[in-house]
């Protein structure tokens, strides 16, 4: 059998300690059942006296001894928490971004900028890419290093020579002095820009001959079209004031030559279309030699 020890019992109702022979409790005056009193205790936190086990609030100093709060916590699974840590790191590193960026801008290091080693790179690449893109002179002409031929006379009803009616220091861009339309009944194409500040006649040679010859002013540029298949060569004179009577500049006058050779192919519908420069550009290739200026005159 199991007993009780009375004399240590604790009222449910108001926490007192009561002698357990009592009908009634002497502070509450709640009746008094062994089954209805606790006989473990607890001393109270604040004023040190004796209290039931599952008191609350202590009976002698109206403290209370502990609250329940109630919680709500929603289960989440592993995977909401991975992907509310990565935006959340994400949502970090954007900020961060912004804000170093922001700086950046209020305070710009200009020496890590220029001695910056990606920057470098960066500025070699584009200034390669800029070179090897630039007007070149002879870029893929097809042809050969060869010497200009000696001066030919033909007679042939296709040869008209053009004579300005007045004399000019300058001719209008474009004016043909000399044309061999035997040669000129094909699809080849010759662009040929003067970029220097002296007047130009350029002389598209074939055969010992001038198939075509031009007048270029300063600073402008000439295409050549319906150029029959072949072999040619381009040499030019730069000077100032033309003398329509002599065909020659009387200032500043120089003769050269392209040493490489221009070749004109046409295969089914493609044809050869050149582009060169009277000047000097950045990763040109085409180099010219000086001529004589007799020979020039002859063709």
């Amino acid at each position: 059998m199991r007993y009780k020890n009375l004399n240590n019992m604790f009222c449910e109702n108001c926490g007192k300690q009561t002698g357990g022979v009592e009908k009634f409790c002497k502070y509450c005056g709640v009746k008094i059942d062994s089954t209805y009193f606790a006989t473990k205790s607890k001393k109270c936190p604040f004023c040190k006296e004796q209290i039931g086990l599952n008191e609350r609030e202590c009976p002698n100093c109206r403290r209370i001894l502990f609250e329940k709060i109630e919680t709500k916590q929603e289960s989440t699974s592993f995977e909401e928490v991975i992907n509310n840590q990565r935006k959340e790191s994400l949502f970090s590193k954007t900020k961060n971004t912004f804000f170093r960026f922001i700086n950046f801008a209020k305070k710009p290091n200009y020496y890590k900028i220029i001695f910056n080693k990606y920057v470098a790179i960066l500025f070699g690449v584009i200034l390669i890419v800029w070179i090897f893109s630039g007007e070149n002179s002879s870029y893929k002409s097809g042809g050969t290093r060869a010497p200009l031929p000696p001066p030919t006379t033909q007679i042939s009803d296709d040869i008209v020579e053009f004579t300005p009616t007045t004399p000019t220091i300058s001719l209008a861009n474009g004016t043909i002095l000399k044309k061999n339309n035997i040669y000129l009944r094909g699809y080849g194409e010759l662009k040929i820009k003067n970029g220097t500040n002296l007047d130009a006649v350029a002389k598209l040679i074939r055969g010992g001959a001038s198939v075509l010859t031009i007048y270029i002013k300063a600073n402008n540029s000439y295409t050549i079209l319906d150029i029959s298949d072949g072999t040619y060569w381009l040499s030019f004179a730069q000077g100032l004031d033309w003398n329509s009577t002599t065909q020659k500049f009387r200032r500043n006058t120089r003769y050269s030559v392209f040493d490489e050779t221009f070749d004109f192919i046409t295969t089914g519908r493609q044809h050869t279309i050149f582009e060169v420069t009277l000047h000097s550009v950045v990763g040109g290739t085409a180099e010219i030699s000086p001529v004589d200026p007799e020979q020039f005159n002859a063709y």
